[in-house]
């Protein structure tokens, strides 16, 4: 009798330990829920119990977690537990102090969470401080979230803007910096194209690799919290595509990319491909993407032939620093007709549609390095032969300039690839309401139109 009484108590307190378990991995799941990220930091502010919880806000997902609290006996419970899991200093950061003052930078926590142990001790204030724009803070049944701040400007081109003008509108860069964040990857293989839009980095890293620390990012896109640095994800771009020129765009959700074969758009928050837009060969001699611009949701494009193939180049030296200029493959600009981004036709497409508003077609060579945009018109050049000007509402040619005197002060295009001149892909146009400016890598001299 007292040895079934026993094992009935027995299994009475194994279950209750089970259902005890089972309570703080549901409370755990049930905040991951409401965070609703699988990557980024988040800040916790208080815990539960003295438990696994925060061990636990770290299973099937790739978060660091930054946890605050005001006791220190429950910091080094939870210190123990993470140390154990292999966590503690790696995912997942364990501090003590008041919960009045938050131990994190301003704008660099995704989410915040406010445990029901630190309700009521951490200000609103505070919270919104140290959350990035667009993050959420979790305060028990209530959600804040933090505003964009007016003022803010975004890099949505390669060059800033159409206009190809790599001066900032930003109204908050100003006075003293520090680092926001220092992450990976630490190398870039060449070359390399980032725009930003949404809170989002999207780094393009091309074909070279000058050092063996460059192989791992060869032919990649990555997309980074702009506040941050985490890696929100990554996905492969298309060997022997020259991807140095103007056919990155960053919207608030998603970036458009040109390549040999369509612009894709892809989803900002997955890395998926959502659509993609292809030219009719009807109106263009072939399916590649030279140059894009986009104003008021409609989508600019040069689009033509498919052009020399890059080759990607791994490397086995070791080391950092330095790398080696050259001619290399496709770099001399010799043929039109398959050199970088040379085409005939521009068109401009409805970017939720994908109507073909317009097109414009040339007999001659459009070079995308020169071709730029304002509010108004698109400047397009024709290496030695005319500069032009299309009507963005059109598509009508509204001049085309053949002085010789303009030409020959523009001047014919240098080799450039040279460490004092710099890179013969670099675009060398860009305008302005009144003016044109030439100037780059590939002229002898600044030219103002």
């Amino acid at each position: 009798m007292l040895e079934s009484t026993m094992r009935k108590q027995i299994i009475l307190l194994l279950a209750l330990v089970i259902s005890s378990s089972q309570v703080k991995a549901d409370q755990a799941d049930t905040d991951l829920a409401k965070l609703g990220i699988k990557r980024g930091i988040v800040a916790v502010l208080g815990l539960p119990t003295q438990d696994d919880y925060a061990v636990q806000l770290c299973d099937d997902n790739e978060l660091t977690i930054y946890v605050q609290v005001d006791n220190l006996q429950q910091a080094n419970a939870a210190r123990t537990g993470a140390t154990k899991a292999g966590l503690l200093g790696k995912r997942l950061f364990i501090a003590t102090g008041s919960l009045l003052s938050l131990h994190l930078n301003d704008n660099v926590a995704d989410r915040v969470l406010v445990t029901t142990a630190a309700e009521g001790k951490a200000p609103d204030g505070e919270i919104l401080r140290i959350l990035r724009p667009r993050g959420r803070g979790h305060i028990g049944e209530r959600t804040v979230v933090k505003p964009v701040p007016e003022g803010i400007d975004e890099w949505s081109h390669p060059y800033h803007g159409p206009d190809n003008n790599p001066q900032s509108q930003d109204q908050h860069v100003r006075g003293d910096f520090r680092t926001q964040f220092i992450g990976y990857p630490k190398f870039s293989p060449m070359p390399e194209q980032t725009v930003i839009a949404g809170g989002r980095i999207y780094k393009a890293m091309g074909h070279i690799a000058h050092k063996a620390n460059q192989n791992e990012m060869l032919n990649t896109l990555l997309c980074i919290n702009a506040y941050n640095g985490t890696i929100l994800w990554k996905r492969p771009l298309s060997p022997g595509f020259m991807l140095h020129r103007n056919t990155m765009i960053a919207t608030e959700d998603a970036l458009y990319m040109g390549d040999h074969e369509s612009c894709k758009i892809i989803d900002g928050e997955t890395g998926e491909v959502r659509d993609q837009i292809k030219i009719d060969d009807a109106i263009s001699d072939g399916p590649v993407w030279k140059w894009m611009a986009m104003r008021d949701d409609i989508l600019y494009a040069l689009v033509g032939n498919p052009e020399v193939k890059v080759d990607t180049q791994k490397a086995v030296r070791r080391g950092l620093g330095h790398w080696p200029w050259g001619m290399w493959k496709g770099h001399d600009y010799k043929d039109p007709r398959t050199s970088f981004g040379f085409g005939r036709t521009v068109v401009a497409i409805d970017r939720k549609s994908h109507k073909v508003l317009w097109h414009y077609r040339d007999d001659e060579f459009l070079d995308a390095r020169g071709v730029c945009m304002n509010d108004t018109q698109i400047f397009c050049y024709s290496p030695n032969k005319f500069l032009a000007c299309i009507e963005r509402s059109s598509g009508k040619l509204l001049w085309r300039n053949t002085d010789q005197a303009l030409l020959q002060a523009i001047s014919g295009n240098e080799r450039a690839q040279h460490y004092i001149t710099g890179y013969a892909t670099t675009c060398y146009m860009k305008c302005n309401a009144d003016h044109i400016f030439f100037a780059g890598p590939q002229r002898k001299q600044m030219v103002v139109a």
